[in-house]
């Protein structure tokens, strides 16, 4: 019971770490926003459209996937598992990226948040609450 607890606060911790991602993405300096103009020399630059479309899909998924990890529905894992992989192929052909200090911070205590949710989903007795 308690490591379900422990579960659901994580998944709550990611989804409130994704909002302040998206709230410091909307607040980043002049500066930053120049200097990614110009790093705009990945991959996948050629294609904005349909880049940020794909990047909408996957935060929509992302946020379907962590209520239903909330709620121990076994879809959740897979789509959880599809979204951190696709996520991390897709952030490497986006390229070069610059952080300010606060989206780096966040960045980075979701990366740990998300990998504590995988540990926990596949490495421990809570795979056994999702059922089908």
């Amino acid at each position: 019971m308690e490591l379900e607890k422990i579960f659901k606060n994580l998944i709550l911790l990611d989804f409130a770490i994704l909002v302040l991602i998206v709230i410091s993405s909307m607040y980043e300096p002049n500066d930053i926003s120049q200097i990614k103009h110009q790093l705009e020399k990945s991959f996948i630059s050629n294609y904005s459209n349909l880049t940020n479309i794909i990047s909408l899909v996957l935060f929509f998924l992302y946020l379907i996937s962590l209520n239903l990890l909330y709620r121990f529905i076994m879809i959740g894992k897979q789509l959880y598992l599809f979204l951190i992989v696709s996520g991390l192929i897709f952030n490497f052909l986006n390229g070069s990226v610059i952080y300010s200090s606060y989206s780096g911070l966040f960045d980075q205590l979701g990366g740990i948040t998300s990998g504590a949710i995988l540990i926990l989903l596949f490495f421990s007795p809570i795979k056994e609450s999702f059922k089908k």
